[in-house]
């Protein structure tokens, strides 16, 4: 027998029914045969509500206030240049020079024209990525913000993509990643903050709306009893004044 070599060279008695170089697999039904995991349907006990396991999305602002800085030329005859180094990489005294990291002393001397060019610009990116199981998750897009229409915005086109996560098939239930970048501007001033715009989260179940004032107080976790706790005698009186020791886990 070819493996009976093996076998000896791995210590493996003659005779064995183990052979080195081959793996076991069970013909007979397995344990875990007949126990599910719970799954996502339509039922009204899951449903895609539960669909989600990660879930990110932002409301991003960027502004152009349509004021152009002017250069003029040299004021100067300074050759002296600026910089934001403080001291050369390979200078001995690094490890020991303190005060600011960034040099901002400009050495040189002028004053620029500044010119309104045009009005304020405001642009709106809604960027963000998703997984979900079994169900391709939708793009989401913006249709007005900060009380006005928000237009497409075709300069930084707008992408997006949903494609099988990598290894994302467990016994036929796929997972989806989905990832989005969508460029929105307005064309009137918009009149309202941002912040009342929220981007809802359906993996926590939370929605675009802040409702209410925050709870001014909010239960701290409870702690499961670990290992070392020990369980007291019940109820004892505890000398004449009456206190008593409840009973239950200590720690």
């Amino acid at each position: 027998m070819p493996f009976f070599h093996t076998n000896v060279a791995e210590g493996i008695p003659p005779g064995s029914r183990f052979q080195v170089g081959r793996s076991d697999a069970d013909t007979d039904p397995t344990i875990e045969r007949g126990i599910y995991l719970p799954g996502i349907s339509n039922s009204q006990a899951v449903g895609p509500s539960a669909s989600y396991v990660y879930y990110d999305c932002t409301v991003g602002v960027v502004l152009d206030s349509g004021i152009v800085v002017h250069n003029r030329l040299p004021q100067t005859r300074s050759l002296i240049s600026d910089t934001l180094a403080v001291i050369p990489f390979d200078d001995p005294r690094l490890d020991k020079l303190i005060g600011f990291g960034v040099n901002l002393t400009c050495k040189d001397q002028y004053v620029d024209i500044v010119q309104r060019m045009g009005h304020s610009r405001y642009w709106f990116r809604l960027w963000g990525q998703a997984l979900r199981i079994g169900y391709q998750v939708p793009i989401p897009g913006i249709k007005a913000i900060a009380g006005v229409l928000a237009i497409p915005y075709d300069k930084n086109p707008q992408w997006a993509y949903n494609k099988i996560a990598p290894g994302g098939n467990y016994s036929g239930a796929i997972l989806w990643h989905a990832q989005w970048s969508l460029w929105y501007t307005t064309n009137i001033p918009p009149g309202l903050s941002v912040e009342r715009y929220l981007v809802a989260d359906p993996s926590a179940h939370i929605s675009g709306s802040t409702g209410s004032a925050p709870p001014l107080n909010v239960q701290a976790p409870f702690s499961q009893a670990d290992d070392n706790a020990l369980t007291t005698g019940g109820p004892s009186q505890s000398g004449g004044g009456g206190s008593f020791q409840t009973g239950g886990e200590r720690r």
